[in-house]
């Protein structure tokens, strides 16, 4: 349940600012039964043994389509970082070698 605000009327009938409005805690906790505090066991496997059915099924399959993918990432990578190599080489030479 949610608390509840409340506001409080001068004699007057006008309500009353305040910078902030009083605040009705009266609300139940959830009450945990049947918690202990002691570790449960897992029954899902563990990350070894999910990993080690990925790397002997799936790996396997998808390992050249991957590694080519990568090599066509690495080629396009490598072609801006040779060119601007190369611009950074030809201005050193057109200021004489500073």
């Amino acid at each position: 349940m949610k608390p509840t605000m409340q506001r409080i009327e001068k004699e007057s009938g006008r309500k009353q600012s305040r910078p902030f409005p009083l605040t009705d805690y009266n609300y139940h906790s959830i009450a945990l039964g049947g918690f202990s505090g002691r570790r449960t066991r897992t029954s899902g496997p563990s990350f070894r043994s999910i990993s080690r059915d990925y790397l002997n099924t799936e790996d396997r399959r998808y390992f050249l389509a991957e590694a080519f993918v990568f090599s066509v990432f690495m080629a396009t990578a490598a072609l801006p970082l040779v060119n601007g190599a190369h611009a950074v080489l030809n201005l050193v030479r057109a200021l004489g070698g500073i």
